[in-house]
């Protein structure tokens, strides 16, 4: 904002600060979006709660009163048929037994003073059993504890509470196996905060002969529903039971938000890469749109800065080597002509010049390539190259590769280089230029870390459908360190200090020409021990 702004304009400013630190700040847009989250999930969660409070019948309606169940009166209802004992319960189903003194056990219960069966939870609130009966498999009442909440011979329909019939005839239908529901015997249902649990009675033949069937107070009740702490408690147990109620709509609205605010940014950061891709590719042009100046919107522009540069440098280069080869190539030019010229009459030269002559010949064209493949591999990023691809003596390419170094090699270090390929190995398929190119690298590399009077020795032998070819020498040895980068670009190894005359574009340009032969290329070496630089080729069809 200008030092000159009105002050109006400054309290805008102020005012507009959190949006735009939402714009121009990553990380206060992230929070923003969890918070909003948060707050989301809290509004729908409290709101939640208040409704069951103020409105019953949406727990009604939701089923989140099945929270207040008495999980334990299924258990009860099953110790209570042992304690009033089975076959006395089976002779009062068939009209045979004492019913006043069953139904004087039944107000044992309701009263819970049967044996081993404690008290209500507090002096002042209620029993946890309301009623208790016992049914035949027709569903008519054989005794109950009050004859003015259900009579003996009523049927299963004047049950007054849902979840008391409801339970029984589950009970009945079942006929003596297990609730799927509950994993036993017994089954409850919960109706207006009131639990209704039954219990099968089976005889010694393990047939269905009836049911128990007890219904509890309100749970508020049974807890105290005058306590605020009891009514607390029984919210939070009803909170822990329900919450899946109330996250998954939390949830199905909060993620579209957070989903619309990270794709927003993810979108940002795609691009990005995308760039970044284009860019490793060669396409130095890239630049990224930039909309926004928070972090995201400043790297963006440091990106295009770095891109800009790296464009403006590549040109650089490029058109130095261009220089550079073209340079070269004049007095390579007039090196072959003189050459060319020299070898029309080979019959008027001595047979010594003569054959230097065509050392010369040779080797100047080998440069002429590799200054072309020099070009060839900036101007086109290491693009696989034209091969002329055809079958080839290896032993006559190794011996004018061997011969064209050995003199030098002597008369410099008094290195000895041989040539050990067999005249019968198999001819190999491949560019016979590209070739000799690799051999001469190798070759060269060699003497240039062999000592004074060493050994630089070239193999050939068949390797199943491949030719592998060999370059050892007696130097000083290639490190572990130096062998993981031996065949990037520019990389030179210190193997011996005397030689310093190396580009490091020799044995990348190998490892470039054997690839695209179809072969591999690898180094043994040991410090001390010397070196060993294996390729493959394939054999000619």
């Amino acid at each position: 904002m200008p030092d000159d702004a009105s002050v109006p304009m400054q309290i805008l400013y102020l005012a507009m600060t959190p949006v735009r630190l939402f714009r121009q700040r990553t990380a206060v847009n992230l929070v923003v979006s969890y918070v909003a989250m948060a707050f989301i999930t809290i509004t729908l969660l409290l709101f939640a709660i208040v409704s069951m409070i103020l409105w019953p019948q949406l727990g009604e309606w939701l089923d989140f009163e099945e929270v207040a169940i008495d999980s334990f009166m299924g258990e009860q209802a099953r110790s209570y048929a042992l304690w009033l004992g089975l076959d006395r319960l089976e002779i009062a189903i068939e009209g045979n037994g004492d019913s006043a003194s069953l139904e004087d056990d039944l107000q044992t219960i309701v009263a819970a003073e049967a044996p081993g069966f404690e008290g209500p939870y507090h002096e002042d609130f209620a029993f946890r059993i309301a009623h208790v009966a016992i049914v035949n498999t027709d569903g008519m009442v054989v005794a109950s504890d009050d004859q003015a909440w259900i009579g003996a011979g009523a049927p299963l329909s004047d049950f007054s509470l849902g979840s008391t019939r409801e339970v029984v005839a589950r009970t009945l239908a079942l006929d003596g196996e297990p609730d799927p529901f509950w994993g036993g015997l017994y089954s409850m249902e919960v109706k207006n905060e009131r639990t209704s649990a039954s219990y099968p009675l089976i005889d010694g033949d393990g047939q269905l002969v009836g049911a128990i069937v007890l219904e509890g107070n309100p749970i508020r009740q049974v807890l105290g529903g005058e306590s605020r702490v009891e009514i607390l408690r029984y919210f939070a147990h009803e909170f822990r039971d329900v919450i899946w109620y109330i996250t998954i709509p939390a949830i199905v609205v909060a993620i579209p938000f957070g989903v619309w605010r990270s794709r927003s940014i993810s979108r940002r950061l795609e691009r990005m890469a995308s760039a970044a891709d284009a860019m490793a590719e060669g396409e130095l042009d890239t630049r990224i749109s930039v909309r926004q100046r928070d972090e995201i919107g400043r790297l963006a522009e440091r990106f295009n800065e770095m891109a800009a540069t790296i464009e403006t440098n590549e040109r650089m280069r490029r058109a130095f080597i261009s220089n550079v080869s073209h340079e070269l190539r004049t007095p390579i030019s007039i090196i072959q002509g003189t050459v060319e010229r020299q070898l029309e009459h080979p019959e008027l030269l001595p047979n010594t010049q003569a054959g230097s002559f065509r050392v010369i010949q040779r080797e100047s064209d080998m440069l002429g390539r590799m200054i072309a493949d020099l070009f060839t591999l900036t101007r086109i990023g290491e693009q696989t190259l034209r091969l002329e691809r055809k079958a080839i003596d290896l032993s006559i390419i190794a011996s004018e590769a061997v011969g064209g170094i050995q003199n030098l090699a002597w008369t410099q270090s008094r290195v000895s280089v041989e040539s050990l390929v067999p005249p019968d190995l198999p001819p190999a398929f491949a560019d016979q230029m590209r070739i000799r190119q690799v051999l001469n690298n190798l070759l060269y590399n060699a003497l240039r870390h062999t000592p004074e009077g060493g050994l630089v020795v070239l193999q050939a032998r068949q390797v199943g459908a491949m030719i592998e070819v060999s370059v050892s020498d007696t130097g000083r040895g290639i490190s572990e360190e130096e062998i993981a980068h031996l065949f990037d670009r520019y990389y030179q190894a210190e193997r011996d200090q005397r030689h310093d005359d190396g580009s490091g574009l020799g044995l990348n340009i190998v490892k470039q020409l054997v690839n695209a032969h179809g072969g591999v290329i690898s180094v043994e070496s040991r410090q001390g021990e010397g070196a060993s630089f294996r390729f493959t080729l394939p054999l000619a069809p």
